[in-house]
């Protein structure tokens, strides 16, 4: 068997090639251990750049390929190429010819507009705050979208009356902030809306709140789901705003059997959390209500606020959900509690809010709330929980844990533990997000993976470094989930 072979491309005449070709001059050289499909890459890739270099760029799919010497026997892709050719042999092809597609490198993360979604009770807040982003604060240009979900649809021809299908009543603040209702398809309104930003100027970032509906699932859903809005947006964080006076309450409500407290799963989802109104209560009932955050959600920074005043850094460019930041920051470890929450710091008043947004209890049209006393966390650490104590089997409220191990991941047990996670069983919880840093064995890069409900994605962040030790840690959410059973099944997943 020959060392190398030399073939030339012979293309079908009722492909109709737009530009000519000298194939005698563009021998293949290869080798004839590789297959038939390998030659097929090979012609497509010359076949691209060809065409590119003689100014119209095309596309080659080939369907089949044979050798000219027998035109009646198309060869099978796996074959090697030594069984049917040899020296200077010529091979046919026929396939589909198309423009190419015009390749553009993605955009890094760090440069899309960063996109937070704002959560929170009637009476929270949100409306103060988003007052002061629109007519007050002059650090940001921030584009703020109410998305409406309402179960009437809006009427096509009605849409189509206004500059941009989705997005209504574009108001333009002196700041150089918009605001804006999205009512039906967030994707595509979405997809105006930054089109509309590129044509008229800069805006730092977007600021959906979720009007008509507490739980901001879906809109996660929607960019964990949709590239082609994450082409230029990226989801920044879940912001949730907090009545500090009334959350106690809320969280208390009881609701029916079986479905989550509407209170409990905001704080659950949230990557910040704005604890607002703290002048309507003492410092002893601040720390409280900061603590019975905590019991749900260990990994969420509290935000002390009065009058819904806070800093535009502390609820923009948080990347909480940019997967390749992971790996800066502490996953399994709490924020540090702001002074306001400790001990001896007092909370000044300032009067009320008059604010109409101001009330008592919501109940929510979800499920737990039973008012019960949480256990202290047990820290975070190897395996260590929060808001249960260690050796119980089940927490049926809505808490958060971490779990921490050093050493390396096989990868085959990592994808059987991970289809588990997503069919698991009901008696083992319910798990509203994972964060994770894995260390996979042979693997030189951190692998990280998130999960929100049942949409999740994965991806390599930076490498390890060398002596680095292989610590993988990951983050659990949710509602009465088995924390020895979550436990046990990542431990089993390492290599003994």
């Amino acid at each position: 068997m020959a060392d190398e072979l030399n073939l030339t491309v012979w293309f079908h005449p009722s492909m109709r090639l737009p530009v000519k070709i000298d194939p005698e001059a563009h021998p293949f050289k290869v080798s004839p251990t590789n297959t038939v499909v390998d030659l097929m890459d090979k012609c497509e890739d010359f076949f691209e750049k060809i065409t590119a270099e003689l100014g119209t760029p095309l596309e080659l799919q080939i369907n089949v390929l044979w050798n000219i010497k027998d035109h009646k026997k198309a060869l099978n892709p796996n074959d090697k190429l030594g069984m049917h050719f040899a020296g200077t042999d010529s091979f046919g092809v026929y396939g589909d010819i198309q423009p190419a597609v015009v390749k553009v490198a993605p955009r890094a993360e760090e440069d899309k507009v960063p996109v937070t979604i704002l959560t929170g009770f009637l009476g929270s807040g949100k409306t103060t705050l988003l007052n002061y982003i629109l007519q007050e604060q002059k650090e940001k240009k921030i584009a703020i979208i109410e998305n409406e979900f309402g179960e009437i649809s809006i009427d096509d021809a009605l849409l189509k009356q206004d500059k941009m299908n989705l997005a209504e009543k574009i108001v333009v603040m002196d700041n150089g902030c918009m605001c804006c209702t999205i009512r039906g398809d967030l994707a595509k309104g979405l997809q105006e809306i930054i089109a509309d930003i590129k044509k008229g100027g800069t805006i730092d970032a977007i600021l959906i709140e979720t009007t008509g509906m507490a739980d901001p699932v879906p809109i996660v859903r929607t960019f964990m789901s949709s590239p082609e809005i994450t082409a230029d947006l990226r989801l920044d964080a879940v912001i949730t705003m907090a009545d500090a006076k009334h959350l106690t309450g809320r969280l208390d409500d009881r609701v029916e059997e079986g479905k989550v407290n509407e209170a409990y799963q905001q704080i659950a989802f949230a990557d910040k959390i704005i604890l607002n109104k703290l002048d309507l209560i003492t410092t002893e009932e601040a720390i409280a209500v900061k603590d019975r955050i905590r019991e749900i959600n260990a990994f969420a920074k509290v935000i002390p606020a009065i009058k819904s005043r806070v800093r535009m850094s502390e609820i923009f460019d948080i990347r909480a959900h940019d997967m390749c930041n992971f790996v800066n920051v502490e996953l399994d470890k709490e924020p540090e509690a702001a002074p306001e929450f400790s001990q001896g710091h007092g909370v000044g008043h300032e009067g009320g809010h008059g604010e109409e947004e101001h009330g008592g209890g919501h109940g929510g049209d979800g499920g737990h709330g039973s008012g019960s006393g949480h256990g202290p966390a047990a820290g975070t650490g190897q395996g260590q929980g929060h808001g249960a104590k260690e050796d119980s089997r089940h927490d049926t409220r809505v808490n958060s844990f971490s779990i921490v191990k050093e050493g390396e991941i096989i990868p085959r047990k990592l994808s059987m533990w991970m289809q588990m996670l997503g069919q698991l069983p009901a008696e083992k919880g319910t798990i509203f997000r994972i964060k994770a840093i894995l260390a996979v064995k042979d693997h030189p890069f951190k692998h990280v993976f998130h999960a929100v409900m049942d949409v999740s994605d994965e991806d390599d962040a930076a490498p390890w470094e060398e002596g680095e030790k292989r610590v993988s840690k990951i983050v659990f959410i949710g509602k009465a989930m088995d924390h020895p059973f979550l436990r046990k099944g990542f431990e089993a997943i390492f290599e003994e």
